[in-house]
């Protein structure tokens, strides 16, 4: 029997989902700097992380007039525009994606998933503090990024210090 045959008979174990953590916090406290300067670290040394941003508005991607929102008008439920080192696909939903569906469509060759937002989904958080007190009602939290003080036994750091958040994440990741 050839390794072909084989493999129909033994279905493959799928690999192990890349790690995700959410950055969450109020509106305008530095959640996309910090997730930009931390792709930007992961990168220098050769990680592949991918970013997730959700919004509780309503999305449109592509400027009136071109092709891709025209084809997404014409009734195309999804639509791919490629081009030289990039692969960009919009999908048309009835709702709002739930978090899990969108991390099964990134490719999982990922080191991580960087994601902005889903404050509820149950992911390790890094919370954005403004002001003495953490935002209620969060679970899973790693550790807070405030400029003041916080009330807590987990780890806090400066909004201003995506090193040494950096090196803690990559202390979470070798977990």
């Amino acid at each position: 029997m050839s390794p072909a045959a084989a493999s129909d008979h033994h279905p493959a174990i799928p690999p192990p989902a890349p790690p995700a953590v959410a950055v969450v916090g109020y509106a305008n406290c530095g959640k996309t700097t910090l997730i930009c300067r931390l792709l930007t670290l992961a990168r220098d040394q050769g990680l592949r992380v991918a970013a997730v941003k959700h919004s509780h508005k309503a999305l449109d991607p592509e400027p009136p007039g071109k092709d891709t929102r025209r084809f997404r008008q014409a009734g195309a439920q999804t639509v791919a525009l490629a081009g030289p080192g990039l692969l960009q696909i919009t999908q048309t939903l009835p709702v709002d994606p739930p978090l899990p569906a969108v991390l099964a469509s990134l490719p999982p060759e990922v080191d991580l998933i960087l994601v902005e937002g889903y404050k509820q989904a149950p992911l390790p958080k890094l919370v954005f503090v403004t002001g003495a007190a953490p935002p209620p009602g969060l679970t899973n939290i790693l550790a807070y990024i405030s400029d003041t003080p916080v009330d807590t036994t987990l780890p806090v750091f400066n909004r201003d210090d995506p090193h040494a958040i950096w090196r803690f994440l990559q202390q979470w990741l070798r977990r």
